[in-house]
């Protein structure tokens, strides 16, 4: 039984923080910088990352180990079993509010379900669940979605070539819907204010940003009108105390749904255009599929694989952690210090080339038939206690749109190549391609 974790060099730890840590952090920790991402991908910035990682973990492992982060030693664990402990731990004694985190999630979403702790955690999260109807195979609102869903791709599908700022904006318009209701389909300045406050939350002030009271007013607003068929809806039974501020809430929904979402719709339609085989299989079960009802959508497994796969290959956050509340003996003896940050660097975890045999393809049948989905070496969602409630509720409105969409056209990437037969870049910028819609 080891006593302690192995530790990596100085010279390891310069070069983590230089490759890993400092590109996150320029990229945009909450929303992304076009310019750097731009660079990062001239530069091949994931790919130098990974093979970074993926010799220090050769080196170190299979067991976790430490690494320094700037002047901080921070705990690296890449195991899917000593993931599984910090992840089934979380959000004690593994709190998923370490210092970065908390301070730029201040700017505009203080009073966050992910960086709560102890019965303020528990409550928000049966807020969370309840509203977002985590427990159910299919949300109780789903048929209202799927006609949201579908009156918004099809403005969408009649563009002969759309870029990323078109699928983002069609789906912060279906974003909007879904938690506010009709109202809030055109108030563009709702999400131009959240944009603002989440490139302030770049800078990690530590505090709500300038606008944040006015942003809130907003949302509060919308919550108060309790839109038939929308989220907000379903806030007043939904299990709350007094320190559950419901608006404080939603702003995460709208992040999640309004950026990161539309983020691997987007790089799920550039892998599509270029796998005619899988491809082929999201057609066949789309030509079986009446994409009328929100039971037909739910049954497109194997799009949902293909949307799965697309966040194990390009995961929109490369790098999370957690911090130690108490002192944790890991199975080999070592024991971790309170207050130690434990990262997890879903780049390389999702595509570690020693573990998973297909690290660098387009697989979505691992999704449906295969052991994916209870792999805790992919954390796009996370996993555990803390594994995200809207989880169901994305994948199926990514359904909803991807299937309207591939069903009426054809797409075509442009600007960028992705081979079916070489292994995949590590990184797909988002600014960098657009999609051709060609009629089906």
């Amino acid at each position: 039984m080891s006593l302690d974790f192995p530790r990596a060099s100085l010279v390891d730890g310069v070069r983590f923080t230089a490759q890993v840590a400092l590109p996150n952090l320029a990229l945009g920790l909450f929303k992304k910088r076009e310019l750097p991402t731009q660079v990062a991908s001239t530069l091949h910035a994931e790919q130098l990352g990974y093979l970074l990682v993926q010799g220090l973990v050769r080196r170190f492992g299979p067991n976790p180990f430490y690494v320094r982060v700037a002047k901080e030693q921070a705990l690296l664990v890449h195991h899917p079993d000593d993931i599984r402990l910090v992840l089934d731990g979380s959000p004690d004694p593994f709190a998923s509010d370490p210092e970065a985190k908390r301070k730029g999630m201040a700017a505009f979403q203080p009073d966050a379900l992910t960086i709560s702790r102890g019965d303020v955690w528990r409550n928000r999260r049966l807020f969370a669940e309840a509203v977002l109807d985590s427990n159910s195979p299919m949300h109780q609102l789903a048929d209202s979605f799927a006609v949201v869903v579908r009156e918004e791709t099809d403005a969408l599908a009649a563009r002969q070539k759309v870029r990323w700022s078109d699928v983002n904006t069609a789906f912060q318009r279906i974003t909007r819907r879904v938690v506010f209701g009709p109202d809030a389909a055109d108030d563009t300045t709702l999400t131009v204010e959240l944009g603002e406050l989440m490139s302030a939350a770049n800078r990690m002030p530590g505090r709500p940003a300038d606008g944040y009271p006015a942003f809130l007013h907003r949302v509060q607003t919308y919550l108060d009108m309790r839109a038939p068929g929308s989220l907000c809806a379903l806030v007043a039974e939904a299990p709350a105390d007094g320190q559950t501020d419901a608006a404080g809430q939603l702003i995460h929904w709208l992040f999640a749904m309004g950026d990161t979402l539309p983020a691997n719709l987007y790089r799920t339609l550039a892998v599509l255009a270029t796998h005619p085989l899988q491809l082929a299989e999201v057609r066949a079960e789309l030509d079986q599929t009446d994409l009328d009802g929100a039971e037909q959508i739910a049954s497109l497994g194997y799009l949902s694989g293909c949307i799965l796969d697309t966040m194990r290959l390009w995961p929109t956050t490369q790098l999370f952690g957690r911090v130690s509340t108490r002192e944790v003996r890991f199975p080999t003896g070592a024991m971790l210090p309170t207050g130690t940050q434990v990262l997890i660097y879903n780049l390389f975890n999702h595509r570690n080339r020693d573990r998973i045999p297909y690290a660098d393809r387009f697989a979505p049948e691992e999704w449906v038939s295969g052991e994916a989905a209870s792999d805790w070496s992919f954390n796009f969602f996370s996993h555990g206690p803390q594994g995200c409630p809207g989880a169901g509720l994305s994948v199926f409105l990514g359904q909803a749109l991807l299937g309207r969409l591939m069903k009426s056209s054809t797409p075509h990437l442009q600007g960028a190549s992705l081979h079916p037969g070489r292994p995949l870049p590590y990184g797909l910028d988002i600014f960098g391609f657009s999609i051709g819609l060609a009629p089906r």
